[in-house]
C-alpha cells in the first residue's frame, strides 16, 4: 500500500514536469590521438561546443610532479623541466594532437592528458593509503549500484576513489525534496536520477564505463545486470521497496555476487550490512531477521514491520521509528533523511565494498553513531532513547 501511494505520486510528478525540464545529458565523446580522422572529429567537436577548456598544460605539469615530487624542492627550475617534460610528452605532435578531448553533452569540451595518464594522476592522491596493486583492483572492479538517492553519493565515492565500471539502476526522477540529501540542482529536478548520478561520475572520470537502468530493478533485470563477463563484483543495495530487495539478493545468491547495504537511521547514525553470497550462497536476506520476524508473528510483515525488523533495536532511535511509521501513514512528507548521515553512510559503503574487492573479511553488520562520540551525556540520552523505543516497537507489536 504504501509503496503502491509512492508510485502514484512520482507517476503525477511526471506528467507535471514542464516542457524542456527533466532533460537528461548523456555519455560524452571522446577523440583520442590514434583516432581514425581524430583532427576532423576535433573540428566538428569544436563547432558543436559551446565552451572549451584546455586543461592539458596544468594537468601536464600535475602530471609531472606526480612522476618526479622532488621537482618541487627546487621551484627555480619548475619551468625549465616543464618545458622539457612537455616536448618529451607531445613527441613531435602538435599539443592539440596530443592527450584526449572530451565533449559533454551540455557542450562543453575539454582537452585532458591521455586516458592512462589521466586516471594515475587523478588517483594519485590514494597512493599511500592504497597501494598500486589495490588501486588496480579498485579500477578493475565492477559496481552496481540499485537505488541512487542514497546509493548515488556511495556511487560517486567509488568513483572519486577509482572504480571505473558501474551499473545504476533506479527507476525515480529527482525531486526538489531529494535536494536534502542528493548532491544536484533544481535546475535537475525531474531528470532521471540513474542520469543524473552517471553524469556525476562522468564529470569525475569521461572515461569511466556506466551502464543506466532507468526503470529500476525488477523482473526482466536479470539478464543485463548478470549478462555473462560484465556481472558486478559487488552489489550496493540502497533500494527502498522491500520486494526489489529481497528479489536482487536472491538473484545476487544465484550469481554469487557479494551485497552491501545501509539505512541511514537518524541523524549521525548509520547501519551498515553485508551478506557475503559470494563465500556461502545459504546465507539469509537481512542475516535472517524479515524471516526471524515473520516465523515470531506467523504472517507475512508489512512495509513497516520489515524495514524495522532489519534494525538492530539497540540502535533505532526513536525520532527515526516514529517519523518512519508517520511517513508511511502519509501523516509526514517522507522518510527523514540528512545529507550529513547520507555522507558519513557513503564513506562507510565504500570502504565496505573495497573490502569485498580485496576479497577481505567483513563483518556481517555494524553501526556508526557520531553521538556516541560527539554527546558526552550519550550514556544517558540513549538509555532514554531506547526505553521509548522499546515501547514504540511493543506498540507496533514487533516486541514482548
Amino acid at each position: 500500500m504504501v509503496e503502491n501511494a509512492r508510485m502514484l505520486e512520482r507517476s503525477i510528478l511526471g506528467a507535471l514536469q514542464p516542457e524542456g525540464g527533466g532533460v537528461a545529458s548523456g555519455a560524452p565523446q571522446v577523440i583520442l590521438p590514434a583516432d581514425p580522422d581524430a583532427r576532423a572529429r576535433l573540428a566538428r567537436f569544436r563547432e558543436a561546443a559551446g565552451r572549451v577548456v584546455d586543461l592539458f598544460d596544468p594537468l601536464l605539469m600535475e602530471w609531472m610532479l606526480v612522476l618526479n615530487p622532488h621537482y618541487k624542492l627546487d621551484a627555480a627550475r619548475l619551468e625549465a623541466r616543464l618545458a622539457e617534460f612537455r616536448r618529451e610528452y607531445l613527441a613531435g605532435r602538435e599539443p592539440e594532437d596530443a592527450g584526449s578531448w572530451v565533449l559533454y553533452a551540455n557542450g562543453l569540451l575539454l582537452h585532458l592528458l591521455e586516458p592512462e595518464h589521466q586516471y594515475l594522476l587523478r588517483t594519485s592522491r590514494n597512493i599511500g593509503l592504497f597501494t598500486a596493486e589495490e588501486q588496480g583492483r579498485v579500477r578493475q572492479a565492477r559496481v552496481a549500484v540499485a537505488g541512487l538517492s542514497v546509493g548515488g553519493m556511495c556511487a560517486t565515492t567509488l568513483a572519486m576513489e577509482g572504480v571505473t565500471r558501474f551499473y545504476l539502476t533506479d527507476f525515480d526522477k529527482l525531486a526538489c525534496s531529494n535536494l536534502n540529501r542528493l548532491a544536484s540542482s533544481l535546475s535537475r529536478v525531474g531528470v532521471d536520477k540513474t542520469d543524473i548520478v552517471a553524469e556525476k561520475i562522468w564529470d569525475i572520470d569521461p572515461f569511466a564505463e556506466v551502464v543506466v537502468a532507468p526503470n529500476g530493478y525488477g523482473p526482466g533485470s536479470d539478464g543485463e545486470l548478470f549478462r555473462e563477463g560484465s556481472k558486478p563484483d559487488v552489489l550496493i543495495d540502497a533500494m527502498d521497496s522491500i520486494e526489489a530487495k529481497i528479489a536482487v539478493r536472491e538473484a545476487c545468491r544465484r550469481h554469487r555476487v557479494p551485497v552491501v547495504w545501509m539505512m541511514d537511521i537518524g541523524d549521525g547514525l548509520v547501519q551498515i550490512g553485508s551478506e557475503r553470497y559470494d563465500r556461502d550462497g545459504s546465507y539469509p536476506a537481512f542475516h535472517g531477521r524479515i524471516a526471524d520476524m515473520e516465523r515470531r508473528l506467523a504472517r507475512p510483515l508489512d512495509y513497516v514491520e520489515s524495514l524495522l525488523s532489519i534494525i538492530d533495536v539497540d540502535h533505532l532511535p526513536h525520532r527515526f521509528a516514529d517519523s518512519f511509521d508517520r511517513a508511511c501513514k502519509s501523516e509526514w512528507p517522507g522518510i527523514s533523511q540528512l545529507a550529513g548521515t547520507v555522507s558519513i553512510a557513503a564513506g562507510a559503503i565504500a570502504r565496505t565494498a573495497r573490502r569485498i574487492l580485496m576479497d577481505e573479511d567483513v563483518t556481517p553488520e555494524f553501526f556508526i553513531d557520531v553521538d556516541e562520540k560527539a554527546d558526552p551525556a550519550y550514556g544517558a540520552h540513549h538509555a532514554s532513547d531506547h526505553a521509548r523505543t522499546r515501547e514504540f516497537m511493543k506498540g507496533l507489536g514487533l516486541m514482548d
